[in-house]
């Protein structure tokens, strides 16, 4: 059968839909809608069909704005470009620009250069024109970039929990200062992690001048000092070992990840990567002795897995082979395993190197020294480099019950040494509202090394500077600043 395509006009009922933009933009209710930013009632909803209607108006005025009729919708906000009140010479926009600065460890320090983006820095690195740098860096240099932006850093000053205002937490340290000066610091103490930093050893001078009675507490969340110590013990001078892979042809891990967390990594990895290439002299064999899996294990040629306790008995049997006494072997361990080990150092006498780890204690790291001692390394593998030499009482001795006012100085003491005594006014500066920060009275902001004018100490005792590459984002204060206020110093010229 043959369709009728004829069209019969039907009566128009109901409500009537518009078919096109230009049927829509021709009635009366939307010219009246255009000329309004936004529409009355729009968000009174209150029929089926009314979200359809209201997203086809919308979508219609983007249309008819593109065309060039007036339309209307969200605006960007107004953002203003205005130029430098000094232009700095040869200033390019958009061209990035290089510094140098160092980013200071509890040991020591890694010169770097940082690569800076409009005044945002964005990517640090070795710095290669160091004396005696290789340009390299380790995993804790390359994450700090990202710790400059951390939103969970802390942003702010305060007081019981309660924000307050830089002036008036400036003002409490006036304060600190004013009353412990009249008392010679009796009831003042300092706990602080670990520096180098020369200008901070003044500082701290300074204040042991100023306060006789306070005291000041030295401790870390990972004891790093530990082959400081060890030397020092070992040695009898306030030494620091220099571990030189690079010259070693055979190397002894006890327990040591050198490659991955142990302090001064980043010159760590450089000098057995040159160790490790046969256009160096030949290709070193390293003996990994450990409880966990490492980096420096998985780069073993022989690695040993055992529990961390048998790190010590094991260096023991080592050291009687060395030596030519009978050796008293582990129980549980392949006995040729350790003599072969023996027997490969002792065929390179002062080229061989034994490291034993910061988890080890310190008769562990004495029985390292031994060997190193009885295959001539010393001098050759091991350095022996002048220590800095850092006071403060160890802090099991700390008591809170005769302290009155602590100040706390980075770290998270009260998870990391779980504290048992709250002193009567605590005052921290840290780089995290953490356990420490609930628990003080007074937090102060601390801030990051890339904000932070500074100096510190290698670890081949070489004194490098700290330079900052942006005013701080938070308004936070250096360290070297809040020790100055609290000792009532004005200036501080690092």
């Amino acid at each position: 059968m043959k369709t009728d395509s004829t069209n019969t006009a039907l009566p128009a009922t109901g409500r009537r839909y518009w078919r096109s933009l230009d049927e829509l933009s021709d009635t009366p209710e939307f010219k009246q809608w255009v000329e309004r930013e936004f529409p009355a009632g729009a968000s009174e909803l209150t029929d089926e069909v009314s979200r359809r209607h209201f997203v086809k108006i919308m979508a219609a005025s983007f249309a008819l704005a593109g065309l060039g009729v007036m339309g209307t919708g969200c605006r960007r906000p107004e953002e203003k470009l205005e130029p430098l009140g000094q232009q700095p010479s040869d200033y390019i926009y958009g061209k990035p620009e290089y510094y140098a600065t160092s980013m200071p460890t509890r040991n020591g320090a890694i010169p770097l250069v940082a690569k800076s983006y409009d005044g945002r820095p964005i990517k640090v690195e070795g710095n290669a024109l160091f004396p005696g740098g290789n340009g390299g860096t380790d995993r804790y240099a390359q994450a700090s970039i990202l710790n400059l932006y951390d939103p969970d850093r802390a942003k702010r000053f305060t007081h019981a929990g309660r924000k307050v205002s830089r002036d008036e937490a400036m003002s409490f340290l006036a304060d600190l200062s004013k009353k412990f000066s009249a008392n010679q610091g009796e009831g003042l103490a300092f706990l602080a992690e670990s520096s180098t930093s020369p200008s901070r050893a003044r500082l701290q001078k300074i204040i042991a001048d100023k306060y006789p009675k306070a005291q000041w507490f030295t401790a870390d969340a990972i004891d790093t000092g530990i082959h400081q110590r060890a030397a020092t013990q070992a040695f009898g001078l306030p030494v620091c070992p220099q571990f030189n892979f690079d010259r070693a042809k055979v190397i002894l891990s006890l327990d040591c990840d050198f490659l991955g967390g142990e302090d001064d990594g980043h010159n760590h990895i450089a000098r057995f990567a040159k160790s490790r290439k046969v256009e160096n002299g030949g290709i070193s064999r390293l003996y990994a002795v450990e409880s966990l899996f490492t980096l420096t294990g998985a780069a073993a040629d022989h690695r040993l897995r055992v529990a961390a306790g048998l790190a010590g008995p094991i260096a023991a049997a080592i050291w009687a082979l060395v030596t030519g006494t009978t050796p008293s072997m582990p129980a549980g361990v392949d006995p040729k395993w350790i003599s072969e080990c023996a027997k490969d150092l002792v065929a390179q006498g002062g080229s061989a190197l034994v490291v034993a780890g910061q988890r080890q204690p310190l008769e562990v790291h004495l029985l390292a020294y031994a060997i190193n001692s009885a295959l001539g390394a010393i001098g050759n593998t091991v350095a022996l480099v002048p220590a800095v030499v850092t006071t403060g009482a160890d802090i099991k001795s700390f008591n809170a019950g005769s302290v009155d006012t602590l100040v706390i100085l980075g770290g998270n003491p009260a998870y990391n040494l779980n504290w048992t005594a709250k002193p009567k006014t605590m005052v921290r500066l840290g780089y995290y509202e953490d356990e420490t920060a609930a628990a003080a009275d007074w937090n102060f902001p601390l801030a990051h090394y890339l904000e932070s004018w500074g100096d510190a100490t290698t670890s081949d005792g070489t004194v490098v500077s700290v330079q900052p590459l942006i005013q701080p984002l938070f308004g936070g204060m250096t360290e070297l600043e809040f020790l100055a206020r609290v000792a009532g110093e004005t200036q501080t010229n690092p």
